[in-house]
């Protein structure tokens, strides 16, 4: 049998980005007890979560307080980089993945920065057969080659693969291009951004990972992918 497979992107997609943002926000904040003596673990997550704020997190904490010992970039390290503890897929996340793994090989593509620990900490990381974290290579999303690559990896053509993610504006463009069948999960921190134009809207939409057992046959069927 010709092989399908099925590939996905991290956050937001897999698991709540916002879980992973409190738990980088607090060992952001621990960094600045430590070396200033400053509690600011509410002001940083009120200034993260607040629709109205539109500087970066860390530029407003800076701001606000005299922390002369520290900057942007020690902050983002410590967000990304200081918290260890579990983090939870959603909860059909690991359901759906066994189930489409019996018929597919399943893929993984992320910009996210700190996307190999986010896999140790929820615990998924062994239901995928390839595993390509663009940023430890200097890559993104935006190259085509990024795609290419992951597909050849997992030996498959892309006309046989479907890209599921939720960010209109990085996740659809090139599967596109290459002839993937791209799904949109409207969740998350995006569920209200639609794409800037054609060439970056998905495919398809749904509003749980649950529908692509259902879905992806009938996707392939429309498309001409024999299983």
């Amino acid at each position: 049998m010709i092989q399908t497979a099925v590939c996905f992107d991290l956050d937001d997609t897999l698991y709540d980005y916002h879980e992973y943002a409190r738990a980088g926000l607090a060992a952001a904040a621990d960094l600045v007890h430590r070396r200033s003596g400053k509690r600011v673990h509410g002001d940083l997550l009120s200034a993260y979560f607040d629709p109205s704020v539109d500087a970066g997190t860390f530029d407003v904490l800076l701001e606000e307080y005299d922390l002369p010992s520290l900057s942007v970039d020690d902050l983002v390290d410590a967000f990304h980089g200081d918290a260890h503890g579990s983090l939870d897929p959603y909860p059909e996340t690991e359901r759906v993945l066994d189930a489409l793994a019996s018929q597919y090989a399943l893929g993984l593509i992320t910009d996210g920065r700190g996307g190999q620990s986010k896999l140790d900490r929820l615990g998924i990381r062994d239901h995928f057969d390839s595993v390509l974290v663009t940023h430890d290579h200097g890559r993104s999303k935006h190259e085509r080659a990024v795609f290419e690559d992951h597909l050849a990896d997992l030996d498959v053509h892309p006309t046989r693969a479907t890209y599921v993610g939720d960010d209109p504006r990085v996740d659809f463009r090139i599967p596109n291009e290459l002839g993937m069948t791209t799904v949109r999960l409207r969740r998350g921190r995006y569920v209200d951004l639609e794409p800037e134009d054609d060439a970056s809207a998905p495919d398809y939409e749904i509003d749980t990972l649950d529908a692509l057992l259902s879905a992806i046959p009938t996707m392939h069927a429309e498309r001409g992918v024999v299983e």
